[in-house]
Parts: C-alpha cells; sequence; structure tokens
C-alpha cells in the first residue's frame, strides 16, 4: 500500500471531514463569544464616561446660571438707535415716482411742442 493519499483543496468547497468541521465551528464560536465579551467591555467603559460627562456638563451649567444670575442688570429701555428703521418710507418712494413721470411727460410735451 504504497498508494499516497492527498487531501482535496477546502477552496473547492469539498470538507475534510465532521471533525474539522466541528473544531472550524468552535473556533469560530469562540471568536465571536470574544468579541462579545470585548462589545460589553467597550459599552460599559462608554457608559462610564457618558456618565461622567453628563454629572459635568450639569455642573458647568449650574456654575454658568449662577454667573449669570449674578451678571444680569436690569433691562433698559430699547433706544431710538437700537431700533432699525427702513431707509425710505414706501409713500416716499411712490411719490417721488409720481413726481418723475410728471416730469418726464412735462419734458415730452415741451420737447415735442416745439
Amino acid at each position: 500500500m504504497t498508494e499516497e493519499w492527498t487531501d482535496p483543496p477546502e477552496s473547492e468547497g469539498i470538507t475534510r471531514g465532521p471533525e474539522e468541521a466541528l473544531e472550524r465551528e468552535v473556533a469560530r464560536s469562540k471568536a465571536l463569544k470574544v468579541e462579545r465579551l470585548q462589545l460589553r467591555d467597550r459599552v460599559a467603559t462608554l457608559q462610564k464616561e457618558v456618565d461622567r460627562l453628563t454629572l459635568e456638563n450639569r455642573r458647568l451649567k449650574e456654575i454658568q446660571g449662577r454667573t449669570q444670575g449674578a451678571a444680569q442688570t436690569p433691562p433698559t429701555p430699547a433706544t431710538p438707535a437700537a431700533v432699525p428703521r427702513p431707509m425710505v418710507p414706501r409713500s416716499w418712494a411712490w411719490s417721488l415716482l409720481l413726481f418723475n413721470l410728471l416730469a418726464l411727460g412735462l419734458l415730452l410735451i415741451l420737447l415735442l411742442g416745439r
């Protein structure tokens, strides 16, 4: 019995046997368990970070509220310079347009009347 036995490569879709398939599944299962534990640790770490940042945010808001409360001055009445006004009222624009049309009409009458 000098025949050499060659195992077919797994890339062709042929498996070597149930033992190897079982070992592969066990290895895959272990890898998934390790990954799940790493993710659980990561979630716990991030939750602690969120809690810490939430506390710091509350503390800073309290400090900000105290400083704003102490620094607030009574409101002053609005001055006329603070209220923006339009450059030209609308009625002024219509009257200017009417004046220009009348002036143009007068000039046309004078030029055509000669």
